[in-house]
């Protein structure tokens, strides 16, 4: 049966978000739960076993958007990352590494004096293995470097012009996906990680992270994700929210996702190309050193961004993509050892430019 034509539909759902994102002020939207996308990403592959790989390269290395490619080949790929994965369909082992870097143009503040620019940088790591076509576990260790510089005069922290140093956070996660029948797939999740700047100890700076839920697919083209999530916060409390995700084929070369906090509309196109664009929401909190203008106390960052980028597949092993955008909404929290807030803003909108190479290990 044909596919209705819903292209249209999709991305005037995207743009729609930009009003939404600009009104953004006291609702908060749900966090960004990176797990989230790699557990259901695996799933995605069960009910399509024996199908051919919709790929665009050759060989082992598969384009790890495919819907419709083998148990194992699209694991792990936190959307909007989407990073290629090096498959062996002998052993059922998969791989991949990646690498980024982004700049944001600077910010004014919105209702305090100053501005704020940030570039960031970093890698992702995957390794996992399939077994038996119906289980799949993943491993995933990301790493990232925030710099972050203020301007002078800005009173985020009261009497500080630089209340912290560049900051940092690494994160090592595991994902399990287990097929229950053709319909229905257990997913599975945990995910640890510190951030701070680079005084501060790694325990006290841990956070944690975990989802459970279950995959279910009506056909080859569509399916829904449901469950419960939860994320520990720095000097606050845990955050537990339900969890859904949406796969849908809408044509052959065009695919459509939510995953948690993040929306994600792509098509392929000719000589190795791909287009995508989107919206995701994030957060990213830091532990500030005892000797700090904040001592011990806790930085937070969060965004809504709209995206757009065009991946060129330009090898069978590497992948490299550029991606623009502009940020929407975003609010800067300083919080004390205690909790107790320090100071608060939000950004004016701005735009961002970012670069990633991937390859198959």
């Amino acid at each position: 049966m044909r596919r209705p034509n819903l292209f249209l539909p999709v991305v005037a759902a995207i743009g729609l978000l930009a009003t939404q994102a600009e009104a953004q002020s006291t609702a908060r939207p749900l966090p960004a739960f990176r797990l989230s996308a790699p557990i259901t990403s695996v799933a995605a592959n069960f009910s399509n076993q024996g199908a051919a790989p919709h790929n665009r390269t050759t060989g082992g290395f598969i384009e790890a958007s495919a819907a419709t490619a083998t148990v194992g080949t699209e694991v792990l790929t936190p959307m909007p990352k989407d990073v290629l994965l090096n498959d062996d369909s002998a052993t059922g082992e998969f791989s991949s590494l990646r690498m980024f870097a982004e700049a944001r143009s600077d910010a004014s503040f919105s209702d305090i004096t100053g501005g704020i620019d940030t570039q960031r940088a970093g890698l992702d790591a995957t390794l996992g293995r399939t077994f038996n076509g119906n289980r799949a576990i993943a491993l995933h260790l990301s790493n990232e470097s925030s710099f972050y510089k203020l301007d002078s005069g800005s009173a985020l922290v009261p009497g500080s012009d630089k209340p912290f140093n560049d900051l940092f956070r690494t994160s090592a996660g595991m994902q399990v996906a287990i097929e229950a029948d053709q319909h229905f797939t257990w997913l599975a999740g945990l995910e640890a990680t510190i951030s701070g700047d680079d005084l501060v100890s790694p325990l006290e700076s841990l956070a944690y992270g975990g989802l459970g839920g279950v995959r279910y697919s009506i056909n080859d083209d569509v399916a829904f994700s449901f469950g419960l999530a939860g994320e520990s916060r720095l000097a606050d409390d845990v955050w537990v929210i339900p969890f859904f995700g949406m796969d849908w084929d809408v044509t052959d070369d065009t695919t459509f996702r939510i995953q948690g906090s993040e929306l994600r509309l792509q098509h392929n196109l000719a000589w190795g190309l791909r287009a995508h664009c989107g919206a995701r929401y994030d957060v990213r909190q830091y532990l500030l050193n005892g000797s700090s203008s904040v001592p011990d106390g806790v930085f937070r960052d969060e965004e809504i961004r709209l995206t757009a980028g065009l991946d060129w597949f330009f090898a069978e092993d590497a992948m490299l993509g550029i991606e623009v955008g502009k940020v929407m909404w975003n609010e800067f929290t300083v919080l004390d050892q205690d909790g107790g807030l320090v100071g608060t803003t939000e950004a004016d909108p701005a735009p961002y430019i970012g670069f990633n190479l991937t390859f198959g290990l």
